[in-house]
């Protein structure tokens, strides 16, 4: 209940609340933020999670604070900050992907052109060419649901499928890269 007051308390932007929200949740959303990163990069310097938390602080107020009205309650508001955190952490890792700024090594060496990339892990390297066999359809659905948090809601959306049939499309999809890895179980 103290958190539903909280959120209703920033959403009248009443004096204070914002900074009580922040300090109350700043851990939740750099927790979430340096997993996130450290998963995506294999590292998370503290200047790039304070990036991550504070991107994840304006998309909870853009749009007229549009993502903290969303929270419906149905989970704990810090698991709620946390999944933002991590969406925005790793589309912002996906930007710098694409811009060719960020090649899988630890952000350290990101400034540093002549750093070698660092080898990713066998059993990720495995993963990925497991992935890469699989059809198109089932390599996107594990990727917006595992990597993205998409919801059910969301990937039927994107693949143009009914809502009732992602559950078994996706546990299928896993099926198949557990054949193709047998260690990803």
């Amino acid at each position: 209940m103290a958190d539903r007051d909280l959120v209703h308390r920033c959403l009248r932007r009443e004096p204070g609340a914002w900074e009580e929200f922040v300090a109350t949740f700043r851990e939740a959303l750099a927790g979430a933020a340096g997993a996130a990163l450290k998963r995506a990069t294999g590292a998370a310097r503290e200047e790039d999670v304070e990036s991550a938390v504070q991107s994840a602080l304006v998309a909870l107020l853009d749009k007229d604070r549009a993502a903290l009205r969303a929270w419906q309650g149905r989970a704990s508001l810090a698991t709620y900050l946390r999944v933002i955190a991590t969406r925005v952490t790793l589309n912002s890792v996906r930007t710098e992907l694409r811009r060719g700024s960020l090649r899988f090594r630890p952000l350290e060496d990101a400034g540093d052109p002549e750093a070698p990339p660092v080898e990713e892990p066998a059993d990720i390297a495995g993963v990925r060419a497991a992935m890469d066999q699989l059809p198109a359809r089932d390599r996107l659905m594990l990727k917006l649901f595992h990597l993205d948090g998409a919801t059910y809601r969301q990937i039927a959306s994107v693949l143009a499928i009914p809502l009732n049939a992602v559950s078994p499309m996706l546990s299928r999809a896993r099926e198949k890269l557990r054949v193709l890895f047998p260690k990803s179980r």
